[in-house]
């Protein structure tokens, strides 16, 4: 299977989401007694991040670390894993669909864990023989120090059950510490290298320093503990530092994109489609939005009320998996001819741009009523209706990938 093959078989994961997001909505709205929601929800959120975005971020950095094109095909040591990813994934599908969380669904998420160990070791030996620069290779291994440190996480959580500690600030501790290293460490310094490593070959020259990367890459240890602020006595120190890394992150991203913008006005219009650049134009917006937020999070009152409201938490994780993380893996797809730019495809675009938006604002809607005590009318109908929306989209984007 080629690149291409393997980045449309990661969409068609993102459709399975899509779906079973959409179940989850509909079970909301009619009585299915063949959904359990509880099942689904943990089916949905496990697949999403195997299946569909590590699958992704896998592909993509084999890419562009080996240096090959889109059509050639993937290294056979490199199948392996993509391949023994996706089983596993589609394994944990079905199992947590029907049984929740037991022996299968365990197992089958055991042999993902395996997965990313295996292509982890694989692509940081790579890597040495690498010829990209030195601060995309910092932020890759980076991101895939960060996709290894996350499974303590989990092993936290099995530990706590095994021994019957059933305290729950420890098990969300687990949950969030697991939480954190995906989203901040794996999902977004993957994304970041591949960004950047796209813009600096563009430029001809590196837009972003040693220092730069590794800095970055440092604050995501500390910034764990926004996270856990509500732990009875926190630390001054560690407070201290926490609004050191917040500060620090945001000038860094700003600075990112001040340098993002002029390699873009050098390199002109022609070399960036419409649609891709809307698409980039709404995942800058939305680390900017989550930024923000993050830095709001450092008052400790509202850190406990956010990250103790479920709803809150949900719109949060929506906002980075979904409108961040997702849209720049198609982004990063149509950019570098992946996905391919067909006839009537902006209909498929544009419809989950919209979907996704809607999404996230009626998600958020929800969680402001939840905090002021307050049930906006028809939150739950809007999300059944956007959910269709964003799975129609995806199918529009599929097929005009299949289509000849």
């Amino acid at each position: 299977m080629s690149f291409r093959n393997w980045i449309q078989w990661s969409v068609f994961n993102f459709l399975i989401v899509g779906l079973w997001g959409f179940m989850m909505r509909m079970k909301f709205l009619f009585p299915l007694p063949w959904i359990d929601q509880k099942n689904i929800m943990h089916a949905h959120s496990h697949f999403a991040f195997a299946g569909w975005v590590s699958q992704a971020l896998m592909v993509f950095l084999v890419l562009a670390v080996l240096r090959l094109g889109s059509t050639d095909t993937v290294p056979k040591k490199y199948q392996s894993v993509l391949w023994l990813n996706l089983l596993s994934s589609f394994g944990m599908l079905i199992a947590f669909s029907i049984t929740g969380y037991a022996f299968f669904s365990i197992a089958f998420s055991f042999l993902v864990v395996l997965a990313s160990y295996g292509f982890c070791y694989m692509l940081w030996k790579d890597l040495r023989s690498s010829n990209l620069t030195k601060p995309i290779i910092i932020l890759i291994k980076a991101a895939l120090l960060f996709h290894v440190l996350s499974s303590i996480g989990t092993y936290a959580l099995v530990y706590l059950k095994v021994t019957h500690q059933l305290d729950p600030l420890k098990q969300l501790a687990s949950v969030y510490f697991y939480l954190h290293f995906q989203y901040n460490g794996w999902f977004f310094f993957g994304c970041f290298a591949l960004i950047n490593q796209w813009l600096s070959e563009r430029a001809g020259k590196n837009i972003i320093s040693e220092r730069f990367a590794l800095i970055y890459s440092i604050t995501v240890v500390p910034a764990y503990f926004l996270s856990v602020l509500w732990w009875k006595g926190f630390p001054a120190w560690l407070y201290g530092l926490l609004i050191v890394t917040v500060i620090v992150q945001l000038f860094l991203w700003l600075s990112f994109i001040m340098r993002a913008i002029k390699v873009k006005a050098k390199l002109g219009e022609v070399s960036i489609g419409k649609e891709v650049r809307v698409i980039w134009t709404c995942v800058a917006l939305a680390v900017c939005l989550k930024l923000v937020l993050q830095a709001v999070s450092i008052i400790p009152s509202l850190s406990q009320l956010v990250y103790g409201f479920r709803p809150i938490v949900i719109a949060y994780l929506h906002l980075v998996l979904l409108v961040i993380i997702s849209l720049f893996i198609l982004a990063y797809a149509f950019q570098k001819g992946l996905l391919l730019i067909r006839k009537h495809i902006q209909l498929g675009i544009y419809g989950l741009l919209l979907g996704i938006f809607l999404n996230e604002f009626l998600l958020m809607l929800q969680g402001i009523g939840g905090l002021i005590r307050h049930a906006y009318p028809y939150t739950h109908e809007g999300l059944f209706l956007v959910s269709g929306i964003i799975v129609l989209s995806l199918l529009q984007i599929l097929r005009k990938q299949l289509s000849a």
